[in-house]
């Protein structure tokens, strides 16, 4: 039988989760012969999910989040439960190996794959914009179906970021001032995030790192990406808070301790929600206050060369926060749009918190490799 929590948990739609098994499904109806994501044919049935590392597994200079494999028990069913192993683990290629059968693995399929699970190992969330982007900077082309982002859609984001790089470009490059081309062909540098060389000027002007100047580029463009997402954000995560207010009573039947349980998972919901809203807004603020100082308002760079310099660390963290969020909404209303009004029943209601729990749960403490059912 199929765990009810599993199923929001590892759907697409949330941006903590890629759903392989699932879009491989949609390429394959569309067409049969299309070229799959991985290599290893089994592979396209996992999915892939961003989750905090317990701090026992950290080692020096890794980031908070890492990249869970969730192998299903049935691939035709993935929410039966399955298994999970951390990308950075030492086991995993050996996982992938047993997974997919050791005679369909080959070096050249297994590096392959490793090399698309690194690439996505390097973002803090899976949104269909971000993997769509991080696979075109690399060079690489997938089919467009494996990344649920419309064209209307890919332009609207890519306008509002376009407009914040512009302000760089015509600081750095003054003769860029006077040819529109120039300047978007320009733009479009930043944009890639590839080309070391055009972009001297601008990495010298603003005494950036040679080393880590397209690194920083390509944060810079996640966290413009984060804030869009943010804004977009912000409206239904107050109709969340307004729901767990809403709901925070109990029906008659319920034991002392069945209340003071129920009590505590409800607040840390509520306090851990707001504690990582809090941590995305301020790093917005800090950032759009640092842009405004150099390119508005033209009272200092300092704030704003900082925040460059340190792209790559804000980028993971926003990532990190703006990514629980955004999972826990779309875990809440998967579970409460089939009511009216979202007004959910008791019994409902307290599915839900328990599922919103496992979201935000502030540091989780399973194994490397667990079990799901």
């Amino acid at each position: 039988m199929a765990n009810k929590y599993l199923k929001p948990m590892l759907d697409t739609g949330s941006p903590r989760v890629f759903n392989c098994n699932e879009m491989s499904r949609r390429v394959l109806a569309v067409n049969p012969e299309a070229s799959l994501f991985f290599r290893n044919k089994a592979l396209n049935h996992i999915v892939l999910i961003k989750d905090a590392v317990p701090e026992s597994e950290r080692v020096l200079g890794m980031v908070a989040v890492g990249m869970k494999l969730y192998f299903p028990f049935n691939q035709n069913d993935i929410y039966e439960g399955g298994r999970t192993i951390f990308l950075h683990s030492k086991g995993v290629e050996g996982a992938i190996t047993e997974y997919c059968g050791e005679g369909a693995v080959t070096p050249d399929t297994l590096s392959h794959d490793m090399k698309m699970l690194s690439i996505l190992g390097h973002i803090p969330s899976l949104d269909p914009f971000l993997m769509k982007d991080v696979f075109l900077r690399e060079g690489m082309t997938l089919d467009p179906a494996y990344f649920e982002v419309s064209a209307e859609m890919w332009a609207e984001i890519e306008l509002f970021m376009l407009q914040k790089f512009e302000p760089l470009i015509m600081a750095a490059f003054p003769d860029a001032q006077s040819s529109d081309d120039k300047a978007r062909q320009l733009i479009d540098k930043i944009w890639e995030a590839r080309d070391l060389e055009a972009l001297m000027p601008l990495i010298e002007g603003f005494r950036l790192p040679k080393e880590r100047a397209l690194d920083i580029f390509a944060s810079w463009k996640g966290i413009v990406y984060y804030t869009y997402q943010y804004a977009k954000a912000q409206p239904h995560f107050v109709e969340l808070l307004k729901w767990v207010k809403d709901n925070e009573t109990f029906p008659a039947g319920l034991t002392a301790a069945e209340i003071k349980d129920v009590t505590t998972m409800m607040t840390m919901i509520r306090d851990q929600l707001r504690l990582e809203w809090q941590k995305t807004d301020q790093i917005v603020k800090d950032y759009q206050t640092s842009y405004d100082k150099m390119f508005k308002d033209r009272i200092g760079s300092a704030d704003f060369l900082a925040f460059l310099k340190n792209s790559d660390k804000i980028y993971w963290e926003i990532g990190n926060c703006l990514g629980k969020v955004d999972h826990a909404l779309y875990c809440w209303d998967v579970m409460s749009s089939r009511y009216n009004d979202r007004k959910t029943p008791w019994a409902a209601s307290l599915e839900i918190f328990r599922l919103l729990a496992q979201v935000m749960e502030p540091e989780k403490k399973q194994a490397t490799s667990a079990a799901w059912t």
